[in-house]
């Protein structure tokens, strides 16, 4: 049982940070189209970091769960 728990440790971390990737990517994606008044850009940022934070919290979710 423990190596299972290692793979659902390595996986979680994994998609955690695949996550703050794209909660980064979304972020710089913001910034730049609210510099420039582009409303598609700024929707396609906005979306981007909401799916950053969802992947995160789905991660850390499943990080809770134990193998019995």
């Amino acid at each position: 049982m423990e190596m299972v728990s290692t793979i659902a440790s390595l996986i979680t971390d994994v998609v955690n940070f695949a996550g703050g990737l794209l909660l980064l990517f979304g972020a710089v994606t913001l910034g730049t189209n609210l510099k420039d008044h582009n409303g598609p850009g700024i929707s396609s940022g906005a979306w981007s970091i909401a799916g950053g934070v969802l992947i995160i919290a789905v991660a850390t979710y499943f990080g809770t769960l134990t193998v019995s």
